[in-house]
């Protein structure tokens, strides 16, 4: 299966999920982790599911699907057990040149989902094209290896410094010089370690000609607070 990459901006808006299993609701929290805004029909819902409508985090219609449940979305992804639903929802989805994705039956899908490593703002892809979803499972877990949990951290304190460089000096021909300076140093190690004292050293070495160490600290600051989020 030939496939375009690319990662969809989804960010409040509107996408449906039909079916409320286990599968529904894993399709659910990654949805909810992109920052869509989702909406479930079934039946019946896990606990999980019913816990995240409780808290008005979801929408639920329960009952079964009709194409009217596609008004207004965005992407639309069937997780229901019953073959006959799933094509139903194909099939209204792609008459309304939605995106749709319909669980284990690559055939029916106008995308596929990759398997996934999310390290808060770092997001890595692993697809075989449907070929072994295996393999793909097998390679994600490797990656989560590599780039383990510090990594959010990390790429928040690069937002977090970059930020404020391009505010000083948006266009400067030396910014790409300490960005690639500051990724091919240590600080990531430093992180990961959680030494504070270690990364801020690290930050004044390679951007204290633009910046002083209070920004540098405040960009940590800023950084660990939206790691915590």
């Amino acid at each position: 299966m030939k496939t375009y990459p690319l990662f969809a901006l989804i960010e409040d808006r509107a996408c449906l999920v039909v079916g409320g299993g286990a599968v529904g609701e894993r399709k659910v929290l990654d949805l909810l982790a992109a920052g869509a805004k989702v909406t479930v029909v079934s039946r019946e819902l896990t606990p999980g599911l019913a816990e995240l409508a409780a808290q008005e985090r979801l929408s639920f219609i329960q009952g079964d699907f009709t194409p009217r449940h596609l008004d207004g979305m965005m992407l639309v992804v069937g997780a229901t057990d019953d073959l006959v639903v799933n094509q139903q929802v194909s099939a209204a989805a792609q008459a309304r040149g939605l995106l749709v994705n319909i669980v284990d039956a690559p055939e029916l899908c106008t995308f596929i989902v990759p398997a996934q490593v999310r390290r808060g703002p770092l997001t890595i892809a692993v697809s075989t094209g449907g070929a072994s979803p295996a393999l793909a499972r097998k390679v994600r877990e490797e990656l989560e290896q590599h780039f383990g949990p510090d990594y959010g951290l990390y790429l928040r304190v690069l937002q977090a410094v970059r930020n404020q460089i391009l505010a000083r000096r948006r266009g400067h021909p030396e910014n790409q010089r300490l960005f690639q300076g500051l990724i091919a140093g240590p600080l990531q190690e430093a992180i990961a370690r959680g030494d504070r004292t270690q990364a801020l050293a690290v930050l004044e070495k390679a951007l204290g000609e633009v910046l002083t160490v209070e920004d540098l600290a405040a960009a940590l600051d800023e950084a660990e607070v939206k790691s915590k989020k």
